[in-house]
């Protein structure tokens, strides 16, 4: 039979199945950062599973995607933002975006902004960091801010840490600086711990064992663009279209899915699809072991490639 979105949300047997909504709390944090900050990887590792787009090619996350995780009566929900840039590139970038990273910031509990502390600050941050400074003095009732410097695992000698910590802190009133590795984990926990704590009594947004707010299509979707950005990143552009054509699910549990992507010339159909198809061969192989890993059943996936056809 077809699979029904809702029946696919990621689910999670340790997550509290039932709790009294008397008693619930809920934080809502909105995460900002320059593209690559490695904004994606900590909201896969808060989700425990792949939610958003990440990639070595900036800008990959267009829409807000939240990651939840509920612990006990408590539920963090963390909108992700599109990655901030400079004023100098803003005007090519935002036309594409539906909404401004700023948006996210009112209705939010707290603020978590992450800074890749492996490279050196550039416009972005610095003009990320002096527009957070004035909104902080600026605005009324603006969220707690926490810091999060990240990829400390790239970082050497440590001190230029403390450095960096130092520079941030002392233009912004922070919370709290952590110091993160998404990848590995290190850091995130106290991180986490901290965000929860800034929940306020209300019901959740989420039954408990949501993991994210995006259907099994969008996850799909999601899984597929990344391995395509990681494998072709400097051949393709972001302009892929893609379409799950149909997801059947087996008497085993088992799921089988037909996915469409759609390029905009036959050159960048064949650099998918490879020598005899070996390379789309291979994104199969990759997107089908995550996307088992991720609805924790085995997938199998089929993609075709095709040009889009012409306006």
């Amino acid at each position: 039979g077809g699979l029904d979105d809702s029946s696919m949300l990621v689910g999670d047997s340790g997550a509290p199945a039932y709790s009294d909504p008397k008693k619930q709390k809920t934080a809502v944090v909105a995460i900002l950062g320059t593209p690559n900050a490695g904004k994606s990887v900590m909201l896969n590792y808060i989700a425990e599973t792949k939610v958003s787009a990440e990639s070595p090619k900036r800008h990959t996350t267009r829409r807000e995607i939240r990651a939840v995780l509920t612990e006990g009566d408590t539920q963090l929900v963390v909108v992700d933002t599109p990655g901030i840039v400079s004023e100098a590139e803003q005007r090519d970038y935002e036309a594409t975006l539906t909404r401004s990273p700023w948006d996210a910031l009112s209705g939010a509990d707290a603020a978590l902004v992450v800074i890749d502390a492996a490279k050196r600050l550039y416009e972005a941050e610095h003009q990320m960091i002096n527009r957070l400074a004035r909104q902080q003095v600026e605005r009324p009732g603006f969220p707690p801010l926490y810091l999060a410097l990240n990829k400390v695992d790239l970082v050497h000698p440590k001190h230029k840490l403390l450095d960096l910590s130092e520079h941030v802190n002392s233009k912004l009133e922070c919370e709290m600086t952590h110091y993160t590795c998404g990848v590995s984990g290190d850091g995130m926990r106290d991180l986490i711990c901290d965000l929860l704590a800034e929940a306020k009594p209300r019901p959740w947004l989420f039954p408990g064992e949501v993991r994210s707010d995006l259907t099994f299509a969008e996850r799909v979707d999601e899984v597929v663009r990344e391995r395509i950005f990681q494998r072709f990143h400097e051949e393709i552009p972001y302009e892929v279209d893609q379409k799950v054509e149909e997801a059947l699910e087996h008497e085993d549990g088992s799921v089988v899915i037909r996915h469409s992507v759609y390029v905009n010339t036959a050159g960048q159909k064949r650099i998918i699809r490879g020598k005899s198809g070996l390379k789309v061969k291979a994104l199969e192989h990759d997107t089908s072991l995550e996307l088992t890993n991720v609805i924790g059943r085995p997938v199998t996936i089929i993609i075709t490639v095709s040009v889009k056809p012409q306006r």
